[in-house]
């Protein structure tokens, strides 16, 4: 089973988010204070999952954790609307202050889309679907998370080669979870 694992330096923000998460019907398998509380749960945790955190934790800067934490995690980031920074490439955000359907929507988009299997090929005449599903979907992460086009469109693009499926499944995935 994957595990939503909230990493926040202020811990009552903390268990504030993962009682939101768990309210929307998600298993939290950790709540963390510190990247190094992070790294160790990640690395006990082999299913991989989606880590919810702040920017800056206890110990370090969140920002390298994506490259540091084994694959099979995405990255949430919940950040202040003053950072000037930008989050690693592949990375979804939120701006504070949060908004509950948007935490849940895009926590569940990520599980959605690392347990969705692969379907079959599709027709030609859902080609025209599947690219409206993209600019849909593209919209979409665009409003709710602060991305480029460009960014919007490397995500897709990032997480189908990922999981060795066509873009236009993985809009479908993101626009309907």
């Amino acid at each position: 089973m994957s595990s939503v694992v909230v990493a926040n330096s202020n811990p009552v923000y903390a268990k504030k988010i993962a009682a939101v998460l768990r309210t929307g019907g998600f298993y939290v398998g950790g709540v963390c204070e510190s990247g190094a509380q992070l790294m160790d749960f990640a690395n006990r945790h082999y299913l991989g999952g989606v880590v919810v955190t702040s920017v800056k934790l206890k110990d370090m800067s969140a920002v390298n954790l994506p490259r540091v934490i084994r694959r099979g995690y995405d990255f949430l980031f919940v950040i202040d609307p003053r950072f000037s920074g930008g989050e690693p490439e592949g990375c979804i955000s939120l701006r504070m202050p949060l908004n509950r359907m948007e935490l849940v929507a895009t926590v569940g988009m990520f599980l959605n889309l690392a347990a969705a299997p692969v379907s079959a090929p599709r027709s030609e005449e859902d080609g025209e679907k599947g690219e409206q599903a993209i600019r849909r979907a593209k919209s979409l992460l665009m409003t709710r998370n602060h991305l480029t086009e460009a960014q919007a469109h490397r995500f897709i693009q990032k997480k189908s080669m990922d999981a060795g499926r066509k873009m236009a499944e993985t809009a479908f995935i993101i626009l309907n979870g």
